[in-house]
């Protein structure tokens, strides 16, 4: 048996979350959900943090709660060059390039210095991708159909019982 992998802290993306870590995704999830729960400690970032409402207007959407989030961080363009459904597709061109770069002795390691390590973080990182770039990926809206999560209706009185079942909650006979 392989022991389960418990890293002391996860860190996932997702589309939303509100500020208590209520933590919203849809389209391809992988693991997501999996790793927020392995983790000592979770860290979430999203493309947006938005209003508790929001969130409590379309639960079926939440995969991770606020009691299992340490911290969320709003971090747009925070799965680039991955995808992120409803923000942004997966750069194609980029992958092509790593692919073939990552061929190269070092090649990665210097990309990593370059774009990783040697910035002053992920806004810088995102100002060397570039506005034409992350513009290239962005998606247009497509909103999906509502859904009709049911509210209860108000009731009218119960009718009365009939007479065997008031007979039986009396625990008399019923007359005829």
């Amino acid at each position: 048996m392989v022991p389960p992998l418990n890293p002391d802290v996860s860190i996932i993306h997702a589309q939303r979350a509100d500020r208590a870590g209520n933590v919203q995704a849809w389209g391809i999830l992988g693991i997501q959900q999996e790793v927020a729960f392995a983790g000592r400690r979770v860290v979430v970032t999203v493309e947006e943090i938005v209003d508790d409402d929001v969130i409590r207007g379309d639960p079926n959407r939440t995969i991770v709660p606020s009691q299992v989030v340490d911290a969320v961080v709003e971090c747009p363009f925070g799965a680039y060059p991955a995808s992120v459904q409803g923000y942004y597709e997966r750069d194609d061109t980029f992958f092509r390039e790593w692919s073939e770069m990552g061929r190269a002795p070092g090649a990665v390691g210097r990309w990593l210095d370059a774009n990783v390590r040697d910035t002053a973080g992920h806004a810088d990182y995102l100002s060397r991708v570039g506005a034409e770039t992350l513009d290239r990926v962005r998606v247009d809206q497509a909103l999906s159909q509502p859904v009709n999560y049911g509210r209860r209706r108000p009731r009218p009185p119960e009718p009365p019982s009939p007479p065997a079942a008031q007979a039986a909650r009396d625990g008399g006979a019923v007359s005829r």
